[in-house]
């Protein structure tokens, strides 16, 4: 964790507060958990805080695969015990920090396994937080308090996966999931429809929202193990359709509050996790090119698309062909006689600016929507020469 600077907590601290998040029931959304973490110092620069959250997500990983496994650093000897488990070296900052983020889960909705499982877990990391707590935590003789310490030890590991399975991923766990969507009181559609009425606002909160919601998806199923393991099939299963249809709704935001550079590296991400496009993502990243002016993407993206068997018929593809042809080599022969083709296809096309969205087609509409009136307006004399005869 090379980001972090002096100021911010130790990184095994972060590393096993981090783990600990993966073994809540209930989803810690990150603008909770990096203010808790970090307090004053919470990072500011963008790259630090997708560092952590790549970091936050390989650790996620990893407790659902069940391939855990504390810090080589953390490691505990019998010639090193004392040193060990001085106040700031590895293994105490790690049980720390677990213990910190546990503090998260509400104890009063576990079931009793949950319960003595977890505070098993709670006793064994305080007890690894010093050398005085750990003769505490485990009471022997002298001569024996060595031997009964590497056994607790050595019971970590399994100890904080046995946890994360009780409190995340029993059959008792899913089924009371399954129980909490059948109440009486779960009304669905109701839920959808505020969903729905959130989402379709531009601004901030927007945003923040959407993000916790990919946050908690990839949380809980889009992992990195998850994209790799399905690879080219992706797209096509159905429990990856909403992830997408969310990062393409924050890349919409983001174009529409002219966050051009945002909004194009969302929507290439997109673009290589669903290559054939079924949500025609790469009309709107047609456009964050044609705003920044990178004629050069763009022409590669349209050649990309060019054996789509559907791409020709598409106004919003024969449109971003001519604006790019315009934009590049402004009005001549060839380029006119484009125009007057595409006219001759899509005669509406030309009312994309000046008219009502009552008095617009569909496809207009939809263009506009992916940003297309943007584009053109962006292009110097583009909508006069488009409009024009010749």
């Amino acid at each position: 964790m090379s980001f972090l600077s002096e100021e911010q907590p130790d990184p095994f601290f972060i590393e096993g507060y981090i783990t600990g998040l993966g073994l809540t029931p209930q989803t810690v959304l990150p603008s909770v958990w990096i203010p808790h973490l970090f307090a004053e110092k919470v990072p500011e620069d963008e790259l630090e805080l997708k560092a952590i959250m790549a970091f936050y997500n390989l650790c996620m990983d990893k407790i659902i695969q069940g391939v855990f496994s504390l810090p080589e650093e953390c490691n505990l000897t019998q010639s090193h015990l004392k040193n060990a488990l001085l106040n700031g070296m590895p293994l105490p900052s790690y049980c720390s920090g677990m213990l910190c983020s546990l503090s998260f889960i509400e104890q009063a909705d576990l079931t009793s396994e949950q319960y003595n499982q977890l505070k098993a877990l709670q006793t064994v990391l305080e007890g690894f937080q010093g050398y005085l707590n750990a003769f505490r935590a485990f009471p022997s003789n002298e001569q024996d308090f060595t031997t009964e310490l590497i056994a607790a030890y050595q019971s970590l590991e399994p100890c904080i996966s046995k946890t994360a399975y009780e409190l995340r991923f029993s059959e008792q766990c899913i089924s009371q999931a399954d129980e909490v969507s059948s109440l009486s009181g779960f009304d669905r559609k109701q839920i959808e429809n505020h969903l729905n009425e959130i989402l379709s606002k531009n601004n901030a909160s927007t945003l923040k929202f959407i993000d916790e919601l990919i946050s908690v998806l990839e949380r809980e199923l889009i992992t990195t193990h998850f994209i790799e393991q399905y690879g080219s099939e992706l797209e096509n299963l159905s429990e990856i359709q909403p992830y997408l249809i969310l990062k393409a709704r924050k890349a919409q935001i983001h174009f529409n509050l002219e966050h051009y550079d945002i909004a194009q590296k969302e929507l290439e991400e997109l673009l290589n996790l669903a290559p054939n496009d079924y949500y025609e993502n790469r009309y709107q990243l047609y456009n964050c090119y044609i705003k920044q002016g990178n004629w050069h993407c763009l022409t590669t993206l349209l050649n990309k698309y060019k054996s789509n068997l559907y791409s020709e018929n598409k106004l919003m593809d024969s449109a971003t062909i001519l604006l790019n042809e315009y934009a590049q080599h402004g009005s001549n022969p060839k380029t006119n006689a484009l125009k007057e083709k595409v006219k001759g296809l899509f005669p509406d096309i030309v009312s994309i600016s000046g008219s009502s969205v009552e008095e617009k087609s569909d496809c207009v509409n939809e263009y506009i929507n992916k940003g297309g009136l943007t584009a053109w307006c962006s292009v110097e004399g583009s909508l006069f020469w488009l409009k024009s005869r010749y």
